[in-house]
């Protein structure tokens, strides 16, 4: 057999690869454009009961972690490991369980960076499995004639983009993910108030509130408390010699029965928060109980100064 012949062999076999080579990813790329009705989100949509894991990423607050413990309970790892707002939690999986590709279409570098669909100009998500194995990857870009559009990343033709539907009310943004308000404390529910030893029962509170700018300050404070962090109470187990403390004790018409305690030092307010078993309760305020235990039993949280002076105000007391 002849150099010249087996030449052209090798010749024929390497050109009939290429062209299978090249008809395979043709094909492949082919059917990423037509996955109309399918679930975007399908691998974690498979394994929703394996999902240990959610990273989000967006040029507002860079990367943040949401991850399960070994209770089922879902924890925030750049708020020191706090827990989660449940209502966002349920979003994501509303958009996970729902969130089917209805539109496809062709996309280049403009396109993508026109639409947010570029790691760091989009919302990209990553979800996990317990072992830590990557189950999707997918930016969520711009919103387009009532959809989302998406780039999913994990071996979907990045050629095309996605329109899918059930994105809801679901953020990527760090404080959406953070159970706020703390406290919700209606005004017309309170039935007493105790600061510092000093009771002021429903009648005269109702009153205050009419006469004294600081009692409304501080109803408005109750009514709706955020914090700007937080820490362990281990954390804060030695206090500067000033420390100054400021205790309130707020009772519901329902029988909750709220217990603060403030600490003022070195310019900021820290806010220790209890709820008291030994009341009578009703039914409801049992359940409630209950549920926001958790959020308050190990924890210190740092108020704003305006929320912290209302709270703090001598005028509450004089």
């Amino acid at each position: 057999m002849s150099k010249k012949y087996i030449l052209g062999v090798v010749l024929f076999v390497f050109a009939a690869l290429f062209v299978l080579g090249g008809a395979w990813i043709y094909s492949k790329y082919r059917q990423q454009s037509n996955v109309r009705g399918e679930y975007m989100f399908a691998t974690t949509r498979g394994k929703i009961s394996y999902l240990g894991r959610i990273s989000i990423t967006t040029p507002q607050n860079g990367e943040i972690n949401i991850y399960r413990v070994s209770d089922g309970s879902w924890r925030f790892k750049e708020a020191n490991d706090y827990y989660i707002n449940e209502n966002m939690l349920a979003s994501f999986y509303r958009m996970v369980k729902n969130s089917v590709i209805v539109t496809v279409q062709s996309s280049d570098e403009d396109f993508l960076e026109k639409n947010d669909l570029n790691a760091g100009k989009g919302t990209e998500i990553k979800t996990y499995d317990f072992d830590g194995n990557l189950l999707d990857y997918v930016i969520l870009g711009k919103r387009a004639n009532e959809q989302h559009l998406v780039l999913a990343r994990n071996g979907i033709n990045p050629l095309y983009a996605f329109g899918i539907s059930s994105v809801e009310d679901f953020s990527g943004l760090a404080q959406a993910w953070i159970p706020y308000p703390l406290l919700n404390i209606k005004t017309a529910e309170i039935k007493a108030v105790t600061i510092n030893g000093k009771k002021t029962d429903y009648q005269e509170f109702n009153y205050l509130l009419n006469h004294s700018g600081a009692w409304r300050d501080f109803a408005r404070a109750l009514d709706f408390l955020d914090y700007q962090g937080l820490t362990l109470k281990s954390d804060l187990a030695d206090l500067p010699a000033d420390t100054k403390v400021r205790k309130i004790d707020v009772l519901m018409l329902t029988g909750m029965f709220y217990k603060l305690t403030i600490f003022n030092f070195s310019g900021a307010y820290w806010l220790v928060v209890s709820m008291d078993a030994k009341k009578v309760f009703m039914v409801d305020a049992i359940s409630v109980a209950a549920e926001n235990y958790k959020y308050y039993a190990d924890w210190v949280f740092q108020l704003s100064d305006e929320q912290g002076k209302a709270l703090f105000s001598d005028a509450l007391t004089d």
